[in-house]
Parts: structure tokens; sequence; C-alpha cells
């Protein structure tokens, strides 16, 4: 596992040119040369990198959208925030603009609903104060609609839907320096909001994932002293009791996690002691330890999470530390991890 030593951190800010090719044969060595020459194979370029998005961010949220496009939503870019939303097609390996939020926020979570649309929940639009807007974004419309209001507002938060349909929200804090195990329970039907069982480790920059038990996973953060923490606790939302599941072994926040299409769920990346991890790691159903997975090809955080439909699990924008005495800019590229063959690509 390797770590690179981030300089500053807030919850914002949280070569040489190749040669030219050879131009080839001269025209008379070309109608000289035997036919054979004719022959030979152009030189594989490899597979096409990954598209980057428009807009590099960090501190976002994405989710694979019921249509099969992942998609981003708001975050932090190099000068200033955003509400932009881009659309990723796997099929075409582009990415497309589509209508903006009313909010520029960072720090905030995501979560898509049974019908689809994907809920756009609280966090930061000034740089320290949480905010309770909770946005809804429509995929087949590209339109957005405001729901009721988070009742406690928070930043450095996380969701996640609930297979009965309800949308879970759980941890961050009022400022980046106070972590909460407030519990807040969103019905689309009846579009109100009730108070559910608080974590028993209170936490800010976690991850929320359903597992395919059902659970919902409140996976590692910090706590108020920025301490990263392993901490995995399970909610069981029809009962309303959590309990404690096995720890991440590499203690990190702001990173991304997903559900991975065989059950597994799989963290990448984010802030350890020493600064941003190039670390994944994975807990399988039922599992009594995480496992360690190839390490991403740099270290990232700031970053999102989300599963392609081909199954890869992608590791999106943040930022890759560059050895700065600064804030590192955030970045649009985004790598994708191949189960079988245990290695990321971009």
């Amino acid at each position: 596992m390797k770590t690179t030593v981030l300089f500053l951190f807030c919850i914002g800010c949280g070569g040489v040119a190749p040669a030219a090719p050879d131009s080839g044969p001269t025209a008379d060595a070309a109608v000289d040369a035997p036919a054979e020459a004719a022959d030979d194979a152009p030189v594989d370029a490899g597979p096409t990198p990954l598209a980057a998005m428009a807009t590099p961010r960090g501190l976002f949220g994405a989710v694979t959208c019921d249509d099969g496009h992942v998609r981003a939503f708001a975050g932090y870019t190099a000068i200033a925030l955003t509400s932009s939303v881009e659309a990723w097609d796997e099929s075409t390996n582009a990415w497309t603009k589509g209508t903006p939020g009313k909010i520029e926020r960072y720090t905030h979570a995501v979560a898509k609903a049974a019908n689809g649309d994907v809920y756009v929940i609280g966090g930061t639009s000034n740089g320290g104060t949480a905010t309770d807007s909770v946005e809804v974004y429509t995929p087949s419309t590209d339109s957005w609609t405001t729901a009721p209001p988070l009742p406690t507002a928070r930043l450095g938060l996380a969701a996640a839907t609930a297979k009965d349909g309800r949308i879970f929200v759980l941890g961050g804090g009022d400022t980046p320096d106070a972590a909460s195990g407030v519990v807040e329970i969103y019905s689309p039907d009846t579009k109100s909001w009730a108070t559910g069982q608080s974590m028993p480790t209170p936490r800010l920059g976690l991850q929320a994932v359903t597992g395919s038990d059902g659970l919902i996973y409140a996976i590692s953060g910090r706590d108020s002293q920025k301490n990263p923490l392993g901490t995995v606790e399970a909610l069981d939302p029809v009962a309303g009791t959590w309990a404690t599941m096995p720890e991440l072994p590499t203690p990190r926040y702001w990173f991304g996690a997903a559900l991975a299409q065989d059950g597994r769920i799989v963290v990448v990346g984010g802030i350890g002691d020493l600064g941003f991890l190039d670390s994944v790691e994975s807990l399988a159903p039922g599992a009594s330890s995480w496992v360690e997975l190839a390490p991403l090809p740099e270290a990232r955080g700031w970053l999102a999470a989300a599963v392609a439909p081909s199954g890869r699990v992608l590791a999106i924008g943040g930022a890759a530390d560059e050895g700065l005495a600064q804030e590192p800019p955030p970045v649009g590229t985004m790598f994708a991890y191949d189960a079988s063959a245990n290695a990321w690509t971009n």
C-alpha cells in the first residue's frame, strides 16, 4: 500500500515533448521496396484510454443511472464550486454535459432512488457551512426538482438507498471539524423525513453502501480530531439496529466506495494518516475480513467510485498529489478495475 504525503488539507480547495515520428522511406525507396514490405503490420497502440470529464472535480458524487450512464454531480473545480452534471457512456467512451443543478456544492452525498431519480443531498455551498438543500435529478428528462430539506444540515455525509426504497443519510457534520452520528431517513413515497437510530461511531468523510445482504454499511471516515477511521458499522434498515462489521485495514476518509456486481464492497483511494492513498480493499458478502486488491495507478483522494455496465469498478476524478506545497488541483481522469485480472487500466 502506497501513501503520498499531503502537505496541506482543507475540505475544499478540501515533460519533454516526444520526438516526431520517423517520416518513413523516401518516394524512391518506396518504389524500389519489395512488395512484402507493404505487409508490415502497424504497431498496436493498445486500448483507447478512458475519456476524462470535461470538468475536473473533487469531493463530488457519482452514480450509475438506470440508462447505464455514469453521472458525476457537482464538486469543487480548480477555481470554484460547481453544480454541473456530466454523464459517461461506456459504449462510446464519451462524457456529455447535462443540465446543472441549482446549487453549487461539494462534500455532499448522492443516492439513486428506486425510480431512478438521483438525490443530491447536503454538503456545503460556501466552503465552511453545511447546507440542508436536497435536489432531485431525473436522468430521463435531464431535469431537476427540489425535495424537502434535510432536517439536519450536514457536510461530509453519506447516503444509501435501502431495498424498500427509503434513502438513509448518515453522519457528516455542520462544520468540517464536527463529526456526528446523525441518521435521517427520507421516504420518496411520502416526501417526508424521519429520524433513525444514530451511528455508534460519529464521523465525517465516510461512505455508505447498501450491501447485497440488504444492510447499509457505514464505512471509515474521520472523527472530530481529523483522525482517519477504519470503523465499519452496518445498519439493518428494517430493525433499525447497528452491528459492528470487519474493520477496514487501511483507515481513510474522502475516498470512493461502490458495490461491485459480484456483491463485494470495494473502497478506493482517499486520505490516510500520511496523505493520499492508492490503496484498494474489498469485503465479500459474509466475509470476516477485507482483502487487499491491486492499488490504483496513482494515489488519489477526494474521488468518487461507481460501477460501469460492464462490471468494471471506476475510480473517477478527485486529486492526485503532485508533491507540491499547495492543494493539488482536481483531475477529470478515471481508472477502471478488471476483477478477472486484478488490475487497473486508464
